[in-house]
């Protein structure tokens, strides 16, 4: 009996070891679609996948209210100036072609650290391998992914508009491909796979950038926890922290085990 009750005590700590470092290794990608919000010109999409490498957005109403209408984005990254990073990253857009703009630099696009749009065609991958110098502090990755017919210079709420324009490779972007006004028709997903961010090799780099409490790097681990609405909360808690935590129980059960049997 005795041998039973410490096998339980062991098997509940790799349970509780385990289930913890899941939660602490979790998705890191938050999101914003404008339609399911309420916001009519937005995107009307779900995040399907979600993962340190990559995630997925299952898009049934792209919007037509520029890129931001629909969002993919870190916002607690530690970037400093004068830093050379690299980022690589495939995107593919499975039903239509799609321009998805991206982003290191905050949202007005005043601090802009690194700016690309990626031209995505129907069905077909598309890798990117970017090195760049940080002229910026800044915490913040954006994945634009919202339908945008290059006309929202002019409106005020889309801050960064004119400067990213300025990287488009054509005017109309998006309603170059589609009517403007049929873009609420269609849908897509939106794969982003391979990711990694982080000091380029030139730098004595390995490949990680901190991501508040934890990292996000190449390979995979991110110490991050994402509540049930998308947004990302910096996670408490470390593997570590988690290890410590369940030999804790461990040895709680242990010793219960001990004065039951005393007993």
């Amino acid at each position: 009996m005795k041998m039973v009750k410490k096998l339980v005590a062991v098997v509940a700590a790799l349970t509780l070891t385990i289930g913890m470092a899941s939660t602490a290794m979790a998705a890191s990608w938050s999101t914003y679609f404008g339609l399911n919000k309420g916001w009519y010109e937005g995107m009307k999409a779900k995040m399907t996948s979600n993962t340190a490498t990559g995630w997925t957005v299952k898009a049934t109403d792209l919007g037509w209210g520029g890129c931001w209408g629909g969002q993919v984005f870190q916002k607690n990254l530690s970037i400093k100036k004068g830093q050379k990073y690299t980022l690589k990253f495939t995107l593919k857009s499975s039903k239509m072609p799609k321009y998805v703009w991206v982003k290191v630099g905050d949202e007005s696009g005043k601090k802009l650290n690194f700016g690309k749009w990626v031209d995505c065609k129907k069905g077909q991958a598309v890798s990117v391998n970017e090195t760049f110098t940080a002229k910026y502090d800044g915490k913040t990755i954006y994945f634009g992914i919202g339908g945008d017919c290059g006309d929202r210079a002019s409106v005020k709420t889309d801050k960064d508009a004119k400067v990213r324009y300025k990287y488009a490779p054509n005017k109309k972007l998006d309603a170059s491909r589609l009517k403007s006004d049929e873009f609420a028709k269609h849908g897509t997903v939106i794969t982003c796979s391979n990711y990694s961010f982080g000091l380029a090799s030139s730098s004595g780099g390995n490949g990680t950038v901190s991501n508040g409490n934890g990292t996000v790097n190449s390979n995979g681990t991110v110490n991050t926890v994402t509540t049930s609405d998308g947004t990302v909360a910096t996670g408490d808690f470390t593997p570590i922290a988690c290890g410590a935590t369940a030999v804790l129980a461990a040895a709680a059960i242990v010793v219960f085990a001990k004065r039951r049997q005393e007993d």
